[in-house]
């Protein structure tokens, strides 16, 4: 099971790592940076989730 995290605005989690992020209605990658000031969410561009719309997300934990 994936331990899925709230997205707290307030309280991002670790910069410039990448997370799996969900909408609620789909799941992807997305990397979450500090540019200009501003915390914002990076999905790929053919993502179907809008950096916006963002609720959820979970550390990506591989194997070695």
């Amino acid at each position: 099971m994936i331990p899925w995290k709230k997205y707290d605005p307030e309280n991002p989690p670790e910069l410039f790592k990448e997370y799996l992020v969900s909408d609620g209605r789909h799941v992807d990658v997305a990397q979450i940076c500090n540019y200009f000031d501003e915390v914002r969410w990076y999905p790929p561009d053919r993502s179907q989730i809008d950096e916006s719309s963002i609720t959820h997300y979970a550390e990506i934990n591989l194997p070695e």
